[in-house]
């Protein structure tokens, strides 16, 4: 008997590629139809890319799903810190001709109200 929860969290994964291209899709028509205007705020590189969380056992599914669907490859995947409190979180990027999306898969509890 084939279990369920493996097809359910495969469909999860290809649920949230799905919304990904489509937030990537809207940035990138948006930026098409105001080129050079002023945004009115600006961001450091690190908040440059979408970011996608994702439970620890999925992080391997979204990127390679990701990759598979867009093309384009992913860094390497490191451990650090990515708050201002302790806490602990697996990162990875995802490098795409259609754009980029930094993974995160948190191995610490998430202090709210962050992600």
């Amino acid at each position: 008997m084939r279990d369920h929860r493996s097809s359910m969290k495969s469909g999860n994964v290809l649920a949230a590629c799905i919304v990904i291209a489509g937030v990537l899709a809207t940035c990138a028509a948006q930026a098409k139809a105001s080129p050079g205007a002023d945004p009115g705020f600006l961001v450091g590189p690190q908040f440059d890319t979408t970011h996608v969380y994702v439970a620890p056992d999925q992080i391997d599914a979204l990127v390679t799903c990701f990759i598979a669907t867009f093309g384009g490859h992913a860094t390497q995947r490191i451990v650090t810190n990515v708050l201002s409190v302790p806490s602990s979180t697996e990162s990875q990027a995802v490098l795409t001709p259609v754009g980029n999306i930094s993974v995160f898969a948190f191995q610490t509890p998430i202090p709210y109200p962050f992600g």
